[in-house]
């Protein structure tokens, strides 16, 4: 058992200080076909120093084997926030995973949840198996060019524009102003993404 607790981050420029967010290690969480681990910026930046590389690491040691210490370093973290990010880096590790997050969000009905995910099937199965999501946890399928996800449940999607080739973008996706600190409070922001509508990034 690890003698450690979760690492939760407060230092996303992106996120702003007052958004913490839990990340995992990318590759080992993601889906193995992912097209977009050439270029993801969790490789590089803050994210490949390596004391970081060693917090990853560590969260992901915990949730093996330890995930109630894990559930619990989440939910003492996040009741004192009104927004919570999964995974700015790394994704879903596996179902038990992804049904800790959705009790995480029931036990916490005031603090809004958002994570972008390419476990595409697995979202789809854990919905096929147990229904919606709580509505304060907002799950977001990524798009990757024309690396589309199966949508069955109409989830909201994120796409990406990027900076030398095209790729499919609805008309009507709303543009990320790049500063989640401002976005969250206008109603418009991705944890207000309701199903059937968009967003769209520019590449990093």
């Amino acid at each position: 058992m690890s003698t450690n607790h979760v690492h939760i981050s407060f230092h996303n420029s992106k996120l702003g200080a007052g958004i913490p967010s839990v990340n995992l290690p990318v590759g080992c969480t993601c889906r193995p076909d992912a097209p977009c681990f050439k270029k993801c910026y969790a490789r590089r930046g803050r994210f490949s120093f390596a004391r970081n590389r060693v917090l990853l690491e560590n969260n992901l040691d915990i949730w093996r084997n330890d995930p109630e210490r894990y559930e619990n370093d989440i939910l003492h973290t996040a009741y004192f926030h009104n927004f919570f990010r999964w995974h700015a880096s790394g994704d879903i590790p596996d179902m038990d995973y992804l049904k800790m997050m959705v009790r995480v969000a029931q036990r916490l009905p005031k603090v809004h949840f958002l994570a972008f995910t390419k476990k595409y099937d697995l979202v789809n199965d854990y919905i096929s198996l147990k229904g919606s999501f709580p509505e304060n946890l907002t799950v977001v399928f990524s798009a990757w060019g024309n690396f589309l996800p199966e949508n069955p449940f109409n989830l909201p999607v994120a796409y990406i524009h990027f900076k030398r080739e095209s790729a499919p973008i609805p008309s009507n996706a709303r543009s990320c102003p790049s500063y989640c600190g401002d976005c969250v409070s206008s109603g418009m922001s991705c944890w207000d993404l309701k199903p059937g509508e968009c967003v769209a990034f520019n590449e990093h």
